[in-house]
């Protein structure tokens, strides 16, 4: 329950419209008893075209609702018969248009609310996942987060609406309903009723077991994405190894056992309302029974009232029935929130510092002191890592695949904390430096390019505002992607496509490069961006990558040993930590060295 009124407290902000849903939903159900009431009138001028002469009094309710009936049907019948008719018909059809009326207005304003609790979930959801360490989105399906942001959210609309809608609105009916029912007849309402402990010990028992089912279709759902959303991404790989058969196996499996998973759920959800409505019923036959019974045999019951009787008890099956669901819907959120909550209740491993030193410009050095990390506990990726970068320095690092390369720039960009040890930039530990000003002073080019899909501009200028067209040119023409870019379709404003599809791997790279230029760094972090490319776009994106590096401090994480060679410093990585330091030349020196080891298998050659 805690996790379901979780989920409620997001109503909070749109207090105005919950009191004006309360106000509709009485007058709506004010007026719902009302059309059904006036049906009483209608049958009696038709069977008797007479008012009934009543006792006054005012001893009890049902006094009280007697001397109301006698003054109500003494207007109606105070002329002719045709008359009554048209005066009844009358307040039906102004009955069921204020019916109508307030019922649009209830809707309207719970639609607001639903509405608005998903955007704002949602939008908290997508806000807490930019917060989200490096380290979350390795663990996390992609499917999965997928499934929590879309499905999830969209599932916990239904419980927003019980607790708001269905919670205000059914039980207002019942009661009045109720009321008018009594008044006619309190034996019959008590007959009528007495079926009600039964349903709720059903419908609490088939709640507990929808939300464990719920859980569990939204658990497979999730998985079910994750294998749509790698067969998309991985379309060249699998017709490239034919693997289509393979893949569609793994799909139809997953496909038909959220199909079961889902048949499961909705069987238990689907039996509340026909166990309900037969419960209902049933009562309804005894009443039948039992009211023909003071008709033709005791005389205590009118016709008109016994077939209004009637008319009310069978309006009180549908608030009954959407009130049994409620608890369902109500699991059924609960099972969405939880999956929700999970990911807005994660822990953020990297947090922006508390009290901030100021930091705007890189002057001297970056110091790792003692650094180690560690993804688990038992397994150390770096350890006693100790380095001095120097200002506008070229510092390359190398090593065997797995030996931490990226995990040494990633620390350094502070996308993860160190386990222990400190990085320091100019003297200020990196925890102490605000996240914008640091992401300002470091420039990053990824070995594999992240394009969104969008234009050409958009892309360079991502995440910057009040760019100049002339700036953005400048950084175009220095990446050396400004010729290709004109000679597209639409030049800057042309679409490049789902992870840039539409263009080669050199010119993604190139535009990755226009996008840090644009924005100068002061540090330069290059995951070697010309490893995967052609010897033609190597040399193009290769002059690229060096007017980026002009003048900045540099980090190249180096997959090819030839683009180094002119590096100021190279670091070996290898068993955790750093095994070799110096230049080019003084590394190859060392006859026993890894860096020798690996230059010579990369050239086959003892150059």
């Amino acid at each position: 329950m805690k996790i379901y009124l979780r989920i409620v407290s997001y109503i909070k902000k749109y207090k105005k419209f919950i009191v004006f849903s309360f106000f509709t939903s009485l007058l709506f159900s004010i007026f719902s008893a009302l059309s059904i009431y006036m049906t009483i009138p209608l049958l009696k001028s038709l069977f008797t075209g007479s008012q009934t002469q009543t006792t006054q009094t005012t001893d009890n309710l049902t006094g009280i609702y007697q001397n109301i009936q006698s003054a109500f049907e003494s207007y109606l019948f105070s002329g002719s018969k045709e008359s009554a008719i048209l005066k009844i018909s009358i307040l039906i059809l102004v009955a069921f248009l204020l019916k109508n009326v307030t019922g649009f207005f209830h809707s309207y304003c719970m639609q607001y609310i639903e509405k608005g609790v998903l955007r704002d979930i949602r939008y908290e959801m997508y806000e807490k996942i930019n917060k989200l360490s490096v380290r979350y989105f390795t663990q996390e399906k992609a499917g999965n987060l997928i499934s929590r942001m879309t499905n999830d959210i969209n599932n916990i609309q239904s419980g927003i609406s019980a607790a708001f809608s269905s919670l205000i609105k059914e039980p207002l009916l019942i009661i009045i309903y109720l009321l008018l029912s009594l008044s006619i007849s309190w034996e019959m309402t008590l007959i009528s009723f007495a079926v009600f402990p039964l349903t709720v010990l059903i419908v609490s028992k088939i709640g507990t077991s929808l939300r464990r089912r719920s859980r569990r279709v939204q658990e497979k759902l999730s998985e079910l994405l994750s294998v749509i959303n790698e067969t998309i991404y991985g379309a060249k790989i699998i017709r490239s190894f034919r693997a289509e058969k393979y893949r569609n196996e793994v799909f139809r499996k997953e496909n038909d056992e959220h199909y079961r998973l889902i048949i499961k759920s909705s069987v238990t959800s689907e039996l509340a309302s026909p166990i309900t409505e037969f419960l209902t019923i049933l009562a309804g036959v005894v009443i039948i029974w039992f009211g023909g019974r003071e008709i033709l045999i005791y005389n205590k019951l009118k016709p008109e009232e016994f077939l209004g009787f009637i008319f009310i008890l069978f309006q009180l099956i549908v608030p009954i029935k959407n009130l049994s669901s409620v608890s369902n819907r109500i699991q059924e959120s609960a099972a969405s929130g939880q999956r929700i909550f999970e990911i807005l209740d994660y822990p953020i491993e990297v947090n922006d510092a508390i009290n901030p030193v100021e930091y705007n410009s890189f002057t001297k050095d970056i110091v790792l002191k003692n650094v180690s990390f560690y993804y688990n506990i038992n397994k150390y990726i770096l350890k006693d890592i100790n380095l001095k970068i120097n200002k506008s320095e070229i510092l390359a690092i190398v090593g065997p695949s797995g030996s931490g390369k990226s995990t040494l720039a990633d620390i350094i960009a502070r996308f993860y904390d160190v386990t222990s040890g400190e990085i320091l930039f100019d003297g200020i530990n990196v925890k102490d430096i605000k996240f914008s000003q640091l992401r300002d002073l470091i420039g990053i080019v990824p070995q594999e390019t992240i394009l969104f899909n969008d234009s050409v501009k958009n892309n360079i200028v991502f995440g910057l505002d009040n760019v100049t067209d002339e700036a953005l040119r400048s950084a175009a023409k220095n990446a050396n992607a400004l010729e290709f870019i004109e000679q597209m379709e639409n030049g800057f404003e042309s679409i490049v496509g789902e992870r840039g599809l539409k263009l080669s791997g050199g010119q993604k790279q190139r535009i990755a490069i226009a996008r840090a230029l644009l924005r100068n760094p002061q540090i330069l972090i290059l995951d070697e961006a010309t490893s995967s490319l052609d010897t033609e776009s190597e040399r193009v994106v290769q002059a690229a990558i060096d007017n980026l590096m002009a003048n900045r401090t540099s980090i190249v994480i180096a997959h090819r040993l030839s683009t180094i060679k002119n590096a100021d410093k190279i670091i070996v990585i290898a068993e955790n930590g750093i095994s070799q330091i110096g230049t080019h030349d003084e590394l190859m020196q060392e006859q026993s060295g890894l860096y020798k080891k690996l230059y010579e298998i990369q050239f086959n050659s003892n150059d």
